[in-house]
């Protein structure tokens, strides 16, 4: 035989290779998902830390307000590896009102849910925007506490 034809011929027996990584949400059937409803997410999201590190983006979109920034304070946009992430990402929304803090969750264009948490009459407002990939996924935080 050939050499080259040989290396053809070891290669069309060779087992398909293998990934040894988990696969990522996007490869999940809707049926597969973690929780089958936005609410269900959203209440195990809020008091899972191991279940927002599971189901965060990597990266992670986060937008806030530099104060410090000259003139003026200005929009900061960064992508958070899913390592340098502080957990919780997003407080637990059933224990949100003892502090004065509030919360509603809004349904955005393209599908998404946004949750806003904020403390009325001050700037202390977060949004938690999430899609479907086909699993439900927080990707951007933006906080707009100045």
């Amino acid at each position: 035989m050939i050499p080259g034809c040989l290396a053809l011929a070891l290669a069309a027996c060779a087992l398909p290779p293998t990934s040894a990584a988990p696969p990522s949400t996007s490869t999940y059937a809707i049926s597969e998902c973690p929780a089958a409803t936005f609410d269900a997410f959203i209440e195990r999201f809020g008091r899972e830390i191991s279940f927002q590190e599971l189901t965060t983006a990597d990266p992670l979109i986060v937008e806030r307000c530099d104060g410090a920034a000259e003139p003026e304070p200005r929009r900061v946009v960064e992508k958070v590896a899913l390592a340098d992430v502080v957990w919780p990402v997003m407080p637990r929304l059933d224990l949100l009102n003892p502090g004065g803090r509030a919360y509603d969750i809004i349904r955005i264009a393209g599908g998404g849910m946004e949750v806003q948490v904020r403390r009325p009459d001050t700037s202390d407002q977060q949004r938690y925007i999430f899609r479907q990939s086909p699993c439900w996924q927080l990707q951007r935080v933006v906080d707009e506490s100045v």
